[in-house]
Parts: structure tokens; C-alpha cells; sequence
């Protein structure tokens, strides 16, 4: 059964109010998008705000950093393709065990913690989502979790909408809830991979390993297809 399929019939058996956040998420994600692409022509711009993409350097260039509650991610861009313009990565800040961490008042950096990695989402040239995918822990280093933790953490991930990059945030942060069940389906392909090795420290550090899955979205036809759903249980 494709990953596609599994969705649909994963909206078929969810709760009303599990539809009912997913198509919430989903409205302030695009309404969050169309403010974010009137104000700087993209979601994109709104990250390099007319400054030339060098390869592999950040957008915007210390990062977006929710030192509460331990989210954050960057744009870069290093791949050549037509589908792909960059990506943006998602990280967690946790201890080993997978505790959140928080910076406190004063306090120049996170203690006995790393920004571990989540997930990656590809965006086209017009700074739409075209794609998600998952890294290797050389690529991005951190503390490394199971498909099931790094989910909780996943599930918990959210930046506070302030500032210049607020309405890039809310798209993030509506994005992210609305493509959990397909973000699960991600993580757990990730580590079915890793699992074809026989150590799986050795396989983490593996330079010959760098994206563990992939998985193309088509965010517009998805969009519709939680809005039919919505529409079919009248909500």
C-alpha cells in the first residue's frame, strides 16, 4: 500500500476532532503562507530577505530559535534539481534521554543538550513544500532517537509566532501538525533503513548514508483532500 493510501485511509479512521485539528492546522498554514508570500514575495525571502544564496549557508543566519520551548530550524540551500530550490531543517533541543531543554534567563547556550534533528521539508523556487525527508546523524550531529521518540518530539515541536519571521513560523508550525500522520510514516522508513545494518552506530556515522527517506507531498491536492474529508463528516 503506498504511503498516499495509508493517509487516506488514516483520515477515513481518525476521530472528528483529530480531522477537525488537522483542518485547522491546514487553514493556518496556507493563511499563514499567503501572508508571508504578500509581505516578502515568498517564503523564502522572508528567510534571505534579498541576500544572495550562498551554498550550505543559513537562512536567516542565526537561525530561528524558540529558546522556551526548545524548537528551531534554518533555510539552506546545497542540492542541484529542478524540484528542489533548498530546505528548511527542523530540530528538537533535548538531553540524551530525550528530556526538552530550555535556555534560561542569562544563559548563553543550552546545557548537557543538543539540537537534535527531526525532519527536513523541501521547498520549491516559489517557496512551496514539495517534499519531506530525513537525515543522517553525521549530517546534522545531536543526540539520536527512535522513530517513536523523535515523534513525541515532533508532535511538541512549535515556535512562538514573534517578530520578523512570524508569519513563516505560524506556516511551520500549522505545517508540521497537519503532515504528522505522514511525518510518522517518514520516520519509521527512516529507521527500517538503518535497520538493514548490522551496527547501528557505525551505520549513523556512515558518510555513504547522508538521506534516509524521502517522501514527495503534493501540499495543494493534500489540502483538498482534508477540506473533502472535513466536508463529508460536516464539519
Amino acid at each position: 500500500m503506498s504511503a498516499d493510501a495509508v493517509l487516506v485511509r488514516h483520515w477515513r479512521q481518525a476521530t472528528d476532532d483529530a480531522v477537525a485539528l488537522a483542518v485547522q492546522a491546514a487553514r493556518a498554514s496556507v493563511a499563514a503562507f499567503s501572508t508571508a508570500t504578500q509581505t516578502s514575495g515568498s517564503l523564502i525571502q522572508s528567510w534571505v530577505q534579498g541576500r544572495e544564496v550562498v551554498e550550505y549557508d543559513h537562512y536567516p543566519p542565526d537561525d530561528v530559535v524558540d529558546r522556551r520551548r526548545g524548537s528551531q530550524f534554518y533555510y539552506h540551500a546545497h542540492r542541484d534539481g529542478d524540484l528542489e530550490h533548498g530546505h528548511l531543517h527542523l530540530f528538537w533541543h533535548a538531553t540524551g534521554g530525550g528530556r526538552r531543554r530550555y535556555l534560561r534567563e542569562g544563559r548563553a547556550s543550552w546545557t548537557r543538550t543538543a539540537p537534535s534533528h527531526l525532519l527536513a521539508i523541501s521547498l520549491d523556487a516559489r517557496g512551496l513544500p514539495v517534499g519531506l525527508f530525513t537525515v543522517n546523524r553525521w549530517v546534522t550531529d545531536g543526540h539520536w532517537f527512535d522513530a517513536k521518540t523523535t515523534m513525541s518530539f515532533v508532535e511538541r515541536f512549535a515556535l512562538s509566532p514573534e517578530g520578523e519571521h512570524a508569519s513563516s513560523i505560524r506556516w511551520i508550525n500549522g505545517f508540521v501538525r497537519f503532515y504528522q500522520a505522514r511525518i510518522e510514516l517518514l520516520l519509521e522508513a527512516r529507521d527500517k533503513r538503518l535497520e538493514l545494518r548490522s551496527a547501528l552506530a557505525t551505520a549513523l556515522d556512515d558518510r555513504r548514508l547522508e538521506v534516509l527517506s524521502l517522501r514527495r507531498i503534493d501540499w495543494a491536492a493534500d489540502l483538498d483532500a482534508i477540506e473533502v474529508e472535513a466536508a463529508r463528516r460536516g464539519l
